[in-house]
C-alpha cells in the first residue's frame, strides 16, 4: 500500500497567498484561495517528518493572522453599516417634515 502525502508546500503557498489577499482586502480572492486550499489539505496524510511540523506551525500562524484581519474587516463593515443606517434614518426623519 502506498501512502498519499498531503502537499503541505502547496498548502503553505496558498495560505501565504490568502494572507496577502486578506492584508490587501481582496476578500473574493481570499475566498477562492481558501476553496482551493481545502481539498489539498484533505488529500492524503501528513508525512511524519520534522519539516511537516514546521510547515503546520507556519500555516497555523498565518491562519491566525488571517482570522484577525477578517475580524477587523468585519468590525469595520459593521461600524460602516451602522453609520449608514443612522444616516438613512436621519434622512427619512428629515424628509418626513
Amino acid at each position: 500500500m502506498t501512502d498519499t502525502w498531503c502537499d503541505l508546500d502547496r498548502v503553505l503557498d496558498l495560505t501565504e497567498s490568502m494572507h496577502a489577499a486578506a492584508s490587501e482586502g481582496r476578500w473574493d480572492d481570499l475566498t477562492a484561495l481558501e476553496a482551493e486550499r481545502e481539498p489539498v489539505l484533505r488529500r492524503g496524510t501528513m508525512r511524519p517528518a520534522p519539516e511537516t511540523l514546521e510547515s503546520l506551525k507556519s500555516i497555523m500562524l498565518l491562519d491566525g493572522l488571517i482570522k484577525d484581519l477578517v475580524s477587523a474587516a468585519r468590525d469595520e463593515a459593521a461600524v460602516a453599516w451602522d453609520a449608514s443606517r443612522r444616516v438613512r434614518r436621519a434622512v427619512a426623519a428629515y424628509s418626513s417634515f
